[in-house]
């Protein structure tokens, strides 16, 4: 999903408990997230595209002192231990604390966390947790340059925003690549690191799973055959990209403008579809014994 994600009107409702933006460190970018954020505490109303920036949430929230909302730094040491998350210092009360309590003056509350990538293994295990078992009208919101440096169990619980990056490339070792495939391609794995023949056995991979949600040629039956192999994961970022574009509608600004199998299907009907799809990516994650066969026919009921 990209930076114009950001002018669409937002249903507090449909607002998921956790995301990641995937951006490089700038203003802009950072001005947008909290936007974002500003926009999710908002008591204006319920239904909106921008702050009030009248109300007591967007006053407190210009001034930093909204009680309803938690920033987040790496420390001195460039790093964020399980201490800057649990409140272990009197900088700050601690993320649970925050998320547990009823919101104060808001209309929920928000967690922050900046340059996620810097979360040692403690910490990230101690934010699994909390992902888990999200505490009710509570969000957290990431951002990282390097979003392949968390644990895999993490991604699996966060709804990912790319912000366009002006790094992505358009062609790798002379290939011409797909702008979708280079965003899942930056997300999951080092580039710089990558050998041309995994590339190519990527790109090969990406086209297959295309091609298998195409509004012509999707076929259930061929998707619970094809996708029961060991890059289920991969298939899935996929079909989770292309929900992200029918939630926008960027189909038609695409050279995907057949991958619309999910575009009969209401805003709220995306976000469940979207909720099981998160869900099925932790059960990989962690490892859990499933039959991946009898969980992707449950999720493509959705598709009608």
């Amino acid at each position: 999903m990209k930076a114009n994600f950001f002018n669409k009107k937002f249903n507090i409702h449909n607002i998921s408990h956790a995301y990641l933006f995937e951006c490089k460190e700038s203003n802009e970018s950072y001005k947008q997230i909290d936007t974002f954020i500003k926009t999710i505490l908002c008591t204006s109303n319920k239904e909106k595209s921008f702050f009030c920036n009248n109300c007591k949430s967007c006053k407190s929230f210009n001034g930093n002192s909204n009680p309803d909302y938690l920033e987040i730094f790496p420390d001195d040491k460039d790093k964020i231990g399980i201490g800057s998350l649990r409140g272990d210092s009197d900088k700050n009360r601690g993320i649970i604390n925050v998320l547990n309590e009823t919101a104060l003056i808001s209309n929920a509350k928000v967690i922050k966390i900046n340059c996620a990538e810097k979360l040692n293994e403690e910490a990230q295990n101690y934010l699994l947790k909390i992902l888990e078992e999200p505490p009710k009208n509570s969000h957290i919101i990431m951002h990282s340059s390097r979003p392949f440096k968390l644990k895999k169990t993490i991604l699996s619980r966060l709804i990912r925003i790319s912000i366009q990056r002006t790094g992505l490339k358009n062609e790798i070792n002379g290939i011409k690549i797909d702008p979708l495939f280079s965003e899942i391609l930056h997300r999951e794995y080092d580039v710089d690191e990558m050998s041309e023949k995994e590339l190519n056995f990527l790109l090969d991979l990406f086209k297959n799973t295309i091609e298998s949600l195409g509004n012509f040629s999707f076929s259930k039956e061929r998707i619970l055959d094809s996708w029961n192999d060991d890059y289920l994961n991969f298939r899935l970022n996929v079909l989770k990209q292309n929900i992200f574009q029918t939630i926008i509608g960027e189909f038609k600004k695409t050279n995907n403008k057949n991958l619309v199998i999910t575009s009969s299907l209401d805003e709220e009907r995306l976000f469940l579809f979207l909720e099981e799809i998160i869900s099925l990516q932790a059960l990989l994650a962690n490892k859990v014994p499933i039959n991946k066969k009898v969980q992707l026919d449950a999720i493509f009921d959705f598709i009608k």
